[in-house]
């Protein structure tokens, strides 16, 4: 799911990373196998209890990962943290902020980012057919938002639309990751 910027990854030190809208807690899990301190934030209680309880069931000693229920674009449990991370994660999350609360979060997650710091963005073109709203997003979109907030674009990395890893036609994918300057 994320091969074309672990790369980036291997550069970054290891730290503190958050997971934005962590679901399974699958990425939280391997961000923290890769030696991160993770803060998984998943505001679907449902979802966040089963990762919680799969997590609960690894054998010690588990991944370091702290979960909160909280969600864009305010972020106001983890602002409360007083905590600034190595590496920020949005996996199909963006498309789901209205244009109105994405502009309220790029200053809210920029300010959440330690000098140096990653934000990777993964950008999920498509609708949903299980009711779950969501709004065209597109890099383009992000870029043009980003110099008023201290980020600029990671060398070379915005990629193009790339096809859905679990063969849906009408789901197209793209990652945008930032830096914290």
């Amino acid at each position: 799911m994320h091969r074309c910027w672990l790369s980036q990854l291997a550069q970054q030190q290891t730290g503190l990373a958050l997971d934005i809208g962590a679901g399974s807690g699958r990425d939280a899990r391997f961000l923290a196998t890769q030696g991160f301190a993770v803060t998984a934030v998943e505001p679907a209680d449902l979802l966040r209890e089963q990762a919680i309880a799969y997590w609960q069931q690894l054998p010690a000693p588990r991944p370091d990962i702290q979960w909160l229920a909280d969600q864009l674009p305010d972020l106001s449990k983890v602002r409360a943290l007083g905590k600034v991370f190595d590496l920020v994660l949005l996996s199909a999350v963006w498309m789901h902020l209205t244009s109105a609360e994405r502009n309220h979060a790029l200053p809210v997650l920029s300010n959440l980012l330690a000098p140096g710091a990653l934000l990777v963005m993964t950008l999920r073109h498509g609708d949903f057919a299980d009711g779950r709203r969501s709004y065209p997003v597109s890099a383009d979109e992000i870029l043009s938002l980003i110099s008023r907030h201290q980020l600029s674009l990671s060398p070379t990395l915005a990629t193009g639309l790339e096809p859905d890893a679990l063969g849906r036609s009408d789901v197209l994918w793209q990652t945008v990751v930032l830096k914290k300057g």
